[in-house]
């Protein structure tokens, strides 16, 4: 579009104050910039800059929740070595001292002796008391017990323990996708949140120099402005600074989050180095979308290694209909304090090697409720994982299209912010001639900061839907 000049009009008393108040605002918000701008770059300096890659790095590194997340991964894994020592014997070593209240012996009963009958009376012998262990003792043994057979219950729990390591590495991934989407989520936020920020201070700088100048104007006798004129610059300034000012607020508090998901401390002073929306739209179709989300999404991994765990279980709760074997072995002696009786060589020192058996006859159906309590939880976790798959589809269409609806809003609303700015920067001219009326340059004004606000947000939005699609596919989508 070319733009025409504005017809030269002769410059009466009032015109040649107004531009020579003109000339003075400018030189005076040139000065202005000069003295604040520096300022406000030696405040921000001492804020540590990261750029988006920067700041993942950094989360990766300091978030707590990773550092759970990958300390619930080693208990996982510490609880299958302790499933799979079953596969080996196990030992005990067994020491005890005993005193006992007094000696333990045996009575030998009375007996007679005829040694030669009809010579020789017979001989009777009274019953004796004899001393067979002293009063202490010590015992000693190493015991030795294997299972032989367990019916199936000793490969399940090692089975379920496997599992739970698997579980646990796909929440470790699930966490690491959350820190990312949140420190995604927060830059965005910061970014956007500065635009309008940075948006908001230059309309509260033009409508204070509009103020001025209908000031001026106003006080200087122009039949161009009117008191209303003046109120209505006024008012448009002090609705520019507070939105500047509430706008400010948001950032700061963005930028709190953003040091919170990078694991910072609170008293951290971070900013934005060069801060965009480097986003990547996906070409695939939304079926390919969908079974990416389905194939690697941590959640709907974690669900399907659930039922797996509870195909598990039924086995170890059905390992109670069979028999349990298992062998056992001792090596021992003891020590006594009585020389003789049961403390001889032959007793001293002995070992047994024998096998068992346990089997369960009767329990009033314990083990069949158990079985079918886990076929139920088993059936229980297969329908979520069905639901969870359908959440994940409907997730991933809406972000799709609202994707799609941003990037037609980021095409469109970029005609219009050169629309909005020719009119602005149009209005602005004219209203310097008189001919234009204060309240259409405050209208081109905010027009101009509605179609660009709506342009960021448009962006942002995209940014934060890509994002969010990354997350539920569990990684970056294919292109």
């Amino acid at each position: 579009m070319t733009i025409k000049p504005l017809p030269e009009h002769s410059l009466g008393p009032c015109e040649l104050l107004k531009k020579g108040l003109t000339s003075s605002v400018i030189s005076l918000f040139t000065a202005v910039f000069l003295v604040v701008f520096p300022t406000l770059s030696a405040a921000d300096s001492s804020a540590k800059a990261y750029d988006l890659d920067q700041a993942i790095a950094v989360a990766l590194e300091n978030n707590r929740l990773r550092t759970i997340s990958q300390q619930s991964m080693q208990i996982a894994e510490e609880q299958y070595k302790q499933a799979k020592s079953t596969y080996w014997p196990s030992l005990s070593l067994n020491a005890s001292f005993q005193r006992r209240d007094e000696k333990a012996n045996f009575e030998y009963p009375a007996q007679r002796f005829d040694l030669m009958p009809g010579m020789l009376p017979p001989v009777d012998v009274p019953a004796q008391e004899i001393d067979i262990l002293g009063r202490d003792t010590t015992l000693y043994s190493l015991d030795m017990n294997y299972p032989l057979y367990t019916g199936g219950k000793r490969s399940s729990l090692i089975e379920q323990a496997r599992l739970g390591v698997d579980i646990a590495a796909q929440e470790v991934r699930r966490t690491d996708l959350q820190v990312v989407q949140d420190v995604k989520r927060y830059f965005y936020a910061a970014h956007y949140t500065q635009q309008l920020e940075d948006l908001a201070e230059e309309i509260s700088i033009a409508f204070e120099a509009l103020r001025d100048i209908t000031q001026a104007f106003y006080e200087g006798g122009s039949n161009s402005v009117n008191k209303l004129d003046l109120l209505q610059s006024k008012l448009a300034y002090t609705l520019a600074s507070a939105t500047h000012a509430e706008l400010a607020s948001k950032h700061a508090s963005a930028l709190a989050a953003l040091a919170f998901a990078m694991g910072l401390d609170w008293r951290a002073e971070i900013r934005l180095n060069n801060p965009d929306y480097a986003v990547t739209i996906p070409q695939d179709a939304l079926e390919n979308l969908v079974e990416q989300a389905l194939d690697f999404n941590p959640q709907a991994q974690q669900l399907k290694l659930a039922v797996d765990v509870y195909e598990a279980k039924i086995e170890e709760a059905a390992s109670d209909h069979y028999p349990m074997v298992g062998l056992m072995a001792s090596v021992g002696g003891f020590d006594n304090d009585l020389d003789g009786g049961l403390d001889t060589d032959a007793n001293r020192n002995s070992w047994t090697l024998g096998i068992g058996v346990t089997m369960k006859l009767f329990e009033g159906g314990r083990t069949q409720h158990r079985v079918s309590a886990a076929r139920v939880g088993r059936d229980q976790k297969e329908q979520q994982r069905l639901l969870l798959n359908e959440s994940l589809a409907t997730q991933i269409k809406h972000l799709f299209l609202q994707t799609h609806a941003a990037k037609q809003q980021i095409e469109i609303t970029q005609t219009a912010v050169e629309t909005a700015r020719e009119n602005r920067d149009l209005s602005s001219r004219a209203y310097q001639t008189g001919a234009v009326k204060t309240e259409k340059v405050i209208e081109a004004n905010l027009m101009d900061a509605l179609v660009r606000a709506n342009h960021y947000r448009a962006k942002h939005d995209q940014a934060l839907h890509l994002a969010e699609i990354t997350y539920l596919l569990g990684r970056e989508a294919t292109e």
